[in-house]
C-alpha cells in the first residue's frame, strides 16, 4: 500500500460525525426542500411527465453555492438539448430495426464516458450520453411513434423545468461564492492561528484539506465577480500560504514554548482582519523574540522560522492592492494532453459501456423493464478506480434501501389519508428535507442522500394520484442490486485500477515537485508548494476508499511492513521540504549548501520513480550538515537543511 492505515471508527461515529450540523447546511437544505416541492406541485397541477425525475433534478442541480448551481443547471440544458435532438436522429435510424439499437447503444456510451473523462466539456457529454441511452430504452416499452415524439418532447421539459426553479432559488436565497470562499478562508486563518497559540486541538493535515478544497471554490468566485480575477495571482498566495503554515504544523513538536509561537498567532489574526476588513494589517511584521529563538532546538527553530516567514509573506500579499487589469487568459483545449496516448481513459470508456450494454440485454431478455435503474447505477457509479466504484456503489445501495423503506411506509400508512395537492407538499417537504440533510454530507455520504430521495420519489410519485403499488420499489433495488454486480466484476476482471495505483502516483507527482523545490529554493517556486499539497489532499482522499476494495487486489503488507513510503511520513518530509525556501538569506550560505540540497533533489527525485513503480525508496548516502554558521541566517538555511537530512533518513532504509 502507499498510504497510512485510516482512523478506525464506528460506523455510528462516522454518521455522527456527517450529520452533524455545521454553518450553510441549514441554508442549503431548505433551498433543496423548497425547490424539490415546488417542482412537484407544478408537475401534478399541470400534469409533467415523470414528477419522481423533476424532484430528483433539483438535487442533482443544486450546489454549495450559485455560481456551481447556475453552471450545473445551464449544462444540464445544454445537455438534455443535445439528448433529445441526437435521440429523434437515432430514432429515424433504429426503431424499426432492433438490430441497431444495441450498437448505437453501446457507441453512445462510449463516447459519454471518454467524453466525461477527457474532454472539458465532460460533464456535458456525460449527462448528454446518459439522457440519449435512456431515451433509446423507451422505443421497448412503447412501441407508438406518436407517443414517443411526446415523450421525448416532454423529456426536456423534465429537466429544463427543475433547473430553472432551483436557479431562481439559489438567485434568491443562494450563497455567494465570493463571501463564502471569504468566510472559510478567515475561517482556516483563525483555527491555525488557535493551533499556533494553544487554543485549539484541529488536526492541520484536515485543515490543509479544507484549505484545497476552499480554494478550488475560488474559480466559481471569479465568475461571479470579475474584479476577483485581478487579484487571482494574490488570492493564490495567500493559499499557498496557509497551506504552507498547515503543512509545517504537522512538523512542528508540540512541545515547543509558546513564547516562540504565539508572535506568529497574532500576525495571522492580524492578516485575518486585514483581509475582512481590506485595510493594512495593524502588524507589519511578524517578529519572533531572539531569545525565545535561541531556548528552541534544532528541531523546532527551523520550523518556527519558516512559520514567521511564511505568515510575512501572507501580510505582504494582505497589503498588495492589484490594479484592476484584464489578466492573460490560459489557452483552453477541449482534451486533456493524455486523452489519446493514455489507453486507460478508453478501458474506462470500454468497461462502462460493457456493463450497460450487458444490463440492457439482461432485463429485456428478461422482458423486466422495472429493472432499468441497473442502466443508470452503471453510468453513474463509474468511476476511475475501483475503491471509488465501490465506495458509490454501496453508497447507492444503502440510500435506495433506506428511501424505499421510508417510501413503503408512506405508501402504506400515508398516502391513503392525503386528500389534495397541499398534503402532497407537505409529505414531500419533509421527505426531501431529510435527505437533504444527508445529502449535503462531506462526499463520502452525499450520494447516500440522493438515492435516499430517488427512491423515495420514485416509490410515491408514481402518478398523478395516490400510490398504492410497491413493485416500482422492488423492482428498483432488483435495477441497483444487478448494476452493482455487473459493475463490480467487470471493473475488478477487466484492467482493474486499484485506488492505492492512484495513490502512488499522485505521490510520486507530489516528491518529484519536492524534488524541484529543494534544488531550486527561490521565491519564484513558492507556488510548488501549493501543487504539492493538492497532490498530497488527493492522496488522502483516495487512500481513505482503499477499505472498499480490500481483498480484490494483493496488498498483504502495510506501508511501514514493506518499506514504501506512507503518507504521514511524506507530510512530514514535506513540510521539511517546505522550510528549506523559508529561511533567512545569507548568499554564501545558499552557495556553499547548494551540493546538499542537490543531493536532497536527487534523492527524491529516484524516490519519485520508486513510488510509482511501488518500491521503497533509495539509501540515504547524503552527509550531514554542520550546526554551525557565522550568521543566524547561515545558521537557520544549516537547521533547516539538518531538519529535513532528518526526516529523509528517517524513511530511507539502512545502508
Amino acid at each position: 500500500m502507499t498510504s497510512s492505515q485510516p482512523e478506525r471508527q464506528t460506523l455510528l461515529g462516522f454518521l455522527r460525525h456527517e450529520l452533524v450540523p455545521r454553518p450553510g447546511r441549514m441554508r442549503a437544505v431548505w433551498r433543496i426542500t423548497a425547490g424539490s416541492t415546488l417542482v412537484v406541485a407544478l408537475g401534478m397541477v399541470f400534469q409533467i411527465p415523470l414528477p419522481a425525475y423533476m424532484a430528483y433534478i433539483v438535487f442533482l442541480v443544486s450546489r454549495e453555492e450559485t455560481a456551481a448551481t447556475l453552471l450545473t443547471a445551464i449544462g444540464g440544458a445544454l445537455a438534455a438539448t443535445v439528448a433529445v435532438a441526437l435521440s429523434f436522429l437515432f430514432y429515424l435510424l433504429d426503431a424499426s430495426e432492433p438490430g441497431l439499437r444495441l450498437p448505437l447503444l453501446a457507441v453512445s456510451t462510449f463516447i459519454a464516458m471518454f467524453f466525461a473523462r477527457t474532454s472539458t466539456l465532460g460533464p456535458i457529454a456525460f449527462l448528454a450520453g446518459f439522457v440519449l441511452v435512456l431515451s433509446q430504452t423507451l422505443i421497448d416499452d412503447v412501441p407508438s411513434a406518436e407517443v414517443l415524439t411526446r415523450i421525448l418532447l416532454w423529456l426536456w421539459v423534465v429537466v429544463a423545468v427543475p433547473a430553472f426553479v432551483t436557479v431562481l432559488i439559489d438567485l434568491a436565497w443562494g450563497e455567494n461564492p465570493v463571501q463564502l470562499v471569504r468566510r472559510r478562508a478567515d475561517e482556516l486563518l483563525r483555527r491555525t492561528a488557535d493551533i499556533l497559540d494553544g487554543r485549539g486541538e484541529a488536526d492541520p493535515v484536515k485543515l490543509r484539506e479544507e484549505a484545497v478544497d476552499t480554494m478550488a471554490l475560488h474559480e466559481h468566485a471569479c465568475l461571479w465577480d470579475r474584479q476577483l480575477k485581478a487579484k487571482t495571482a494574490v488570492d493564490l498566495q495567500m493559499f499557498e500560504g496557509l497551506v504552507t503554515l498547515l503543512s509545517l504544523l504537522c512538523l512542528l513538536p508540540k512541545d515547543t514554548s509558546l513564547a516562540a509561537r504565539v508572535p506568529i498567532a497574532q500576525a495571522i489574526d492580524a492578516c485575518r482582519d486585514a483581509l475582512l476588513t481590506g485595510t493594512a494589517p495593524r502588524v507589519r511584521e511578524c517578529v519572533v523574540d531572539a531569545r525565545g529563538l535561541a531556548a528552541l532546538d534544532g528541531a523546532s527553530r527551523p520550523i518556527i522560522l519558516a512559520l514567521a516567514r511564511t505568515t510575512n509573506e501572507l501580510l505582504k500579499s494582505a497589503t498588495e492592492r492589484p490594479v484592476a487589469v484584464a489578466p492573460a487568459l490560459k489557452a483552453k483545449h477541449l482534451f486533456v494532453p493524455d486523452a489519446f496516448s493514455n489507453r486507460g481513459h478508453a478501458q474506462f470508456a470500454l468497461k462502462t459501456t460493457l456493463a450497460v450494454t450487458l444490463a440492457y440485454c439482461i432485463y429485456t431478455l428478461l422482458d423486466w423493464p422495472g429493472i432499468r435503474t441497473a442502466i443508470t447505477t452503471c453510468f453513474f457509479v463509474a468511476l476511475g478506480s475501483m475503491a471509488e466504484t465501490m465506495h458509490k456503489l454501496s453508497l447507492r445501495l444503502s440510500g435506495a434501501i433506506a428511501g424505499g423503506i421510508l417510501a413503503g411506509f408512506c405508501i402504506v400508512y400515508l398516502l391513503p389519508h392525503l386528500t389534495d395537492i397541499g398534503d402532497l407538499s407537505l409529505l414531500i417537504a419533509a421527505a426531501s428535507a431529510l435527505c437533504a440533510w444527508v445529502a449535503t454530507s462531506s462526499e463520502r455520504l452525499a450520494y447516500a442522500g440522493m438515492q435516499m430521495a430517488f427512491a423515495f420519489y420514485l416509490g410515491v410519485l408514481q402518478g398523478y394520484a395516490p400510490a398504492s403499488d410497491l413493485t416500482v420499489l422492488r423492482d428498483r433495488l432488483v435495477g441497483i442490486v444487478l448494476g452493482n454486480i455487473l459493475m463490480s466484476m467487470i471493473f475488478s476482471t477487466l484492467w482493474p485500477v486499484s485506488a492505492l495505483q492512484v495513490v502512488r502516483s499522485s505521490m510520486s507527482k507530489a516528491i518529484g515537485l519536492l524534488a524541484s523545490l529543494v534544488s531550486d529554493a527561490t521565491s519564484e517556486n513558492r507556488l510548488l508548494r501549493l501543487t504539492v499539497a493538492q497532490e498530497l489532499v488527493r492522496s488522502r482522499k483516495l487512500a481513505s476508499l482503499a477499505f472498499f476494495e480490500r481483498g480484490l487486489f494483493s496488498s498483504p503488507m502495510s506501508d511501514e511492513a514493506s518499506g514504501r513510503l506512507a503518507l504521514g511520513q511524506l507530510d512530514r518530509v514535506a513540510a521539511a521540504a517546505f522550510a528549506v525556501p523559508s529561511q533567512g538569506s545569507d548568499v554564501v550560505e545558499e552557495t556553499a549548501l547548494e551540493g546538499e540540497r542537490g543531493e536532497a533533489a536527487r534523492w527524491l527525485s529516484e524516490t519519485a520513480i520508486r513510488t510509482g513503480q511501488g518500491r521503497s525508496p533509495p539509501p540515504w548516502t547524503g552527509g550531514h550538515p554542520a550546526k554551525a554558521g557565522a550568521t543566524a541566517a547561515s545558521r537557520a538555511q544549516r537547521e533547516a537543511m539538518a531538519c529535513l537530512q532528518k526526516e529523509i533518513v528517517d524513511v530511507a532504509p539502512a545502508h
